[in-house]
């Protein structure tokens, strides 16, 4: 199995605003992060990176204490992952209080840790996860806001509310934070595609997928085809994304 990948990060077509997105890539651990931080000036930027690379250096750090004492299964993964997420939480949340500013710091989160052919997800907030297999994309995580909550309680699609984008779960915005957790089996040429709100707020899956298609599956252009398209639908927001391609070697 190997891995290959591509990532780009744009401000998006207002450029009075701050980047308040954060991407962490390794490909030499398989280890992908989204964050995408809120709070206006030096707090959602701030955010989104703590929350990034303390989510990273925990997961490294375990992996590898897990790796040398060969307990490296699922059920070690997602401890591994959870905690370094709940540990991320934590920091934020201090951050948040400490900095004492009018509009409390927080970030959305969504990872992939990739071993063997299996890709473990978890998120908190709206980025999200998305899985490209035989022209297909499939939505790999549940967004944590106001309109998926609603909808899922009433079982229906209700009328658009001013509420719906609302976040239920984010990083620092509580003393815990519970992060979602699943699995993928991978198979040869799937792409897992890691996003902001800033792409699938501006393209439907539709898009996402005919640019995906149109760039022949190669990485490189098919994250700048992407951010393009985006920032061309309006870019209203700050655009992320990281996709990674499992092949068979």
């Amino acid at each position: 199995m190997a891995i290959i990948s591509a990532h780009k990060n744009d401000i998006g077509r207002n450029k009075k605003r701050d980047n308040e997105d954060y991407i962490w890539v390794d490909d030499q651990v398989g280890l992908y992060i989204v964050a995408d931080g809120m709070g206006g000036h030096e707090a959602g930027d701030v955010a989104s990176e703590l929350a990034a690379t303390t989510i990273a250096d925990l997961i490294v750090k375990q992996l590898a204490q897990q790796r040398n004492s060969n307990t490296l299964d699922t059920d070690a993964i997602k401890t591994i992952i959870v905690d370094a997420a709940e540990a991320a939480n934590k920091k934020v949340y201090q951050a948040a209080h400490a900095a004492k500013q009018k509009r409390q710091m927080g970030t959305t989160v969504v990872l992939a840790f990739i071993a063997s052919s299996t890709a473990y997800i978890s998120h908190a907030g709206d980025s999200r996860a998305y899985l490209v297999r035989n022209a297909t994309l499939t939505q790999l995580t549940e967004d944590d806001s106001w309109g998926t909550f609603s909808s899922q309680s009433s079982g229906t699609d209700g009328a658009p509310s001013p509420l719906d984008p609302v976040l239920t779960k984010a990083v620092g915005q509580n003393t815990s934070l519970d992060p979602s957790f699943t699995t993928v089996d991978l198979m040869p040429d799937d792409i897992l595609l890691l996003c902001s709100d800033g792409l699938w707020n501006m393209l439907d899956t539709d898009r996402i997928l005919a640019e995906v298609e149109k760039s022949g599956s190669t990485l490189d252009k098919a994250v700048e085809a992407l951010v393009a398209a985006a920032n061309d639908a309006g870019g209203r927001d700050n655009i992320s994304v990281v996709m990674v391609k499992h092949t068979a070697s």
